[in-house]
C-alpha cells in the first residue's frame, strides 16, 4: 500500500498568479537594461523594468542609480485599462 492512496491533488487557475514566472533578475545600468530589454524581444519574453536610487553608505550626499531587470517567461497580459 503506497502512502498516497485515496490522495487526490485538485489544481484550479485560481491557484496560480496571473504574473508569468520569474526567470532571472538582473542588475545593470541603463545601456545594459537597453540591450536586455531588446533581446527578451526578440526572444518573446517578458520584463519588467524599474530602477531607483540607492544612497552611498560612507558619503551622505552620493548616491548609485541601479537598474533592475525582471526576465518573465511571456509578456504580461493586461485587461482593460490596466
Amino acid at each position: 500500500m503506497s502512502t498516497d492512496e485515496g490522495l487526490e491533488l485538485v489544481l484550479s487557475e485560481e491557484d496560480f498568479e496571473d504574473e508569468p514566472r520569474l526567470i532571472a533578475t538582473h542588475y545593470c545600468g541603463p545601456d545594459e537594461a537597453i540591450d536586455m530589454v531588446k533581446a527578451a524581444q526578440l526572444l518573446g519574453l517578458g520584463v519588467r523594468l524599474t530602477n531607483r536610487i540607492r544612497p552611498d553608505e560612507e558619503d551622505a550626499e552620493t548616491a548609485t542609480e541601479e537598474w533592475i531587470l525582471d526576465i518573465l517567461e511571456t509578456p504580461p497580459v493586461v485587461e482593460g485599462d490596466e
